[in-house]
C-alpha cells in the first residue's frame, strides 16, 4: 500500500518535522501557497496531527477531565475545541474532541499521541474519584495506518462537494460526517477560511488526494506544506507553541480564556486557572503594526510608550493581505487595547512609530463566500459577495 509520505517524496515535496512526525513543509514558494489558502484552496498532509481514540462507557468522564471545555454538550458527529492545561493552569496544548456513539477521538497538532495518552493514564490513576468503573480503551491511531489531509481556502467546500456530495456544503462548523470510503470529514479551521480535515486510513487518503488533485485543477488548488501556517498564525492568532511558548503559556495573558469553561466540574488545572484569572494579567497579547517606514520588526524588539518600555514583540511577519508588516506583542495591560496610536517599536533599524490593532488583522475572503450562492467554476454564479 502506498502512503501519503511516498506520494510526497515522489512529487519532490520538501519534508519537515511537525509534532514529531515527518510531513511536507512546503511544495511551492510561500507566496504560491499563501495565495492558494487565502484565495482558492490549499491541500496539505495533516498527518502530523495526533489522533487518539478513547472508547467505552466511561470515556466521557475521562475526556471531560482532560479538557478545559465542557465536552458534555457535544453529541455524535459533533466536535469541540479545547485547551489542555497543566496543573499550574498554563497551556500544555490544544485539542479537538470528536464525539462518536462509542466514545471520542482526540486530535492535536501540538501534543503527541504519547503525551495525550500519558495524560489520560495519569488521570486514570484516580479513576474512582471520577466514577470511572470501566477503563476506556485508549489507542494511538497512527499504528493503525491513520493519517489526515486538510483542505483550506474560500472554495474548499466546492471541490470536496464534487467528491462527497452536497452534504459537505451544509456541514456546520465543528461537525463531521462519515464517508463511504471510511473517512471522517470534519469542518474545522483556525485561520478564518473554510477548512476541512479528512481523517482515516492511508489507503483511502492516498486515493482521495489524487482525486482532489485532479478535481482541483479548475479551482486552482495547490498542494502545500505546514510552513504556510507561519504567516497565517500571526494574521489569525491561535494557540501555537512555536510562537508563544518562549514568552507565555498563561491563558489570561494570551487572551484564550474563552476556551476554558470555568463553571464545569473539575478538570486538570482548573483551580490554578481560576487563580490566574482572578489575579488578572500584567500584560496581554495584542496586534501591533508600524505606521511609518519600517525595514523590519524582530521578536524581542521592545515596545515603548510614554518614554518607557511597555512590552515586547513576540512575532512579526509580512502580511500579503494587509500589504504591511504586522506583529503580535505582549504589552502591559494598561496599554493593551486595540487601535491605540502613540507606540514605538525599537527595531534594529531604529525607533518606528506604531499602533495597536485588533486581531485577526483583516476580514477573511471566506466571509464573503456563501456556498449556496457563489461558485469558483460555475460562470452563472458570482464568485463572492464582491
Amino acid at each position: 500500500m502506498i502512503s501519503l509520505r511516498e506520494l510526497h517524496e515522489k512529487n519532490n515535496a520538501t519534508m519537515g518535522t511537525f509534532n514529531g512526525r515527518t510531513v511536507p513543509a512546503f511544495y511551492h514558494s510561500p507566496e504560491v501557497e499563501y495565495k492558494a489558502v487565502r484565495e482558492n484552496i490549499l491541500m496539505v498532509d495533516y498527518s502530523s496531527m495526533s489522533v487518539v481514540s478513547v472508547m467505552g462507557d466511561d470515556a466521557w468522564a475521562l475526556v471531560n477531565y482532560l479538557a478545559s471545555a465542557d465536552v458534555s454538550i457535544i453529541r455524535d458527529e459533533q466536535a469541540m475545541y479545547s485547551l489542555v492545561l497543566n496543573q499550574d493552569g498554563t497551556i500544555a496544548g490544544d485539542i479537538s474532541v470528536l464525539c462518536t456513539d462509542e466514545g471520542y477521538y482526540l486530535l492535536s497538532e501540538n501534543l503527541s499521541a504519547f503525551e495525550l495518552i500519558d495524560r489520560l493514564k495519569q488521570i486514570l490513576e484516580n479513576a474512582a474519584d471520577l466514577d470511572i468503573e470501566e477503563t476506556p480503551v485508549i489507542q494511538d491511531m497512527e499504528p493503525h495506518g491513520w493519517g489526515a489531509i486538510q483542505l483550506e481556502g474560500p472554495y474548499a467546500w466546492e471541490v470536496l462537494a464534487g467528491i462527497y456530495g452536497f452534504d459537505i456544503i451544509g456541514l456546520p462548523y465543528h461537525e463531521y460526517m462519515s464517508t463511504d470510503d471510511g473517512l471522517m470529514v470534519l469542518r474545522c479551521g483556525k485561520h478564518g477560511e473554510f477548512a476541512y480535515q479528512l481523517i482515516g486510513g492511508q489507503a483511502a487518503l492516498c486515493k482521495v488526494w489524487e482525486q482532489l488533485l485532479e478535481n482541483g485543477e479548475p479551482f486552482d488548488l495547490k498542494t502545500g506544506g505546514l510552513n504556510y501556517q507561519n504567516t497565517l498564525r500571526v494574521e489569525n492568532p491561535c494557540w501555537e507553541p512555536a510562537l508563544f511558548s518562549g514568552y507565555s503559556r498563561n491563558p489570561v495573558e494570551l487572551q484564550m480564556q474563552w476556551a476554558i469553561q470555568y463553571d464545569k466540574d473539575d478538570f486538570v488545572g482548573k483551580s490554578a486557572a481560576e487563580s490566574l484569572s482572578c489575579a488578572g494579567a500584567g500584560r496581554k497579547l495584542v496586534g501591533i503594526v508600524p505606521v511609518a517606514v519600517c525595514e523590519g520588526i524582530a521578536a524581542d524588539d521592545p515596545v515603548r510608550a510614554e518614554g518607557r518600555d511597555v512590552g515586547v514583540i513576540v512575532k512579526s511577519v509580512y502580511s500579503p493581505a494587509c500589504q504591511s508588516l504586522i506583529a503580535l506583542a505582549l504589552i502591559d495591560s494598561e496599554y493593551a487595547y486595540s487601535d491605540i496610536p502613540g507606540f514605538e517599536i525599537a527595531t534594529q533599524g531604529g525607533a518606528v512609530a506604531a499602533m495597536t490593532r485588533n486581531v485577526p488583522f483583516f476580514y477573511n475572503f471566506s466571509m464573503l463566500v456563501n456556498p449556496t450562492e457563489h461558485s469558483y467554476i460555475d460562470a452563472s454564479k458570482p464568485k463572492s459577495a464582491l
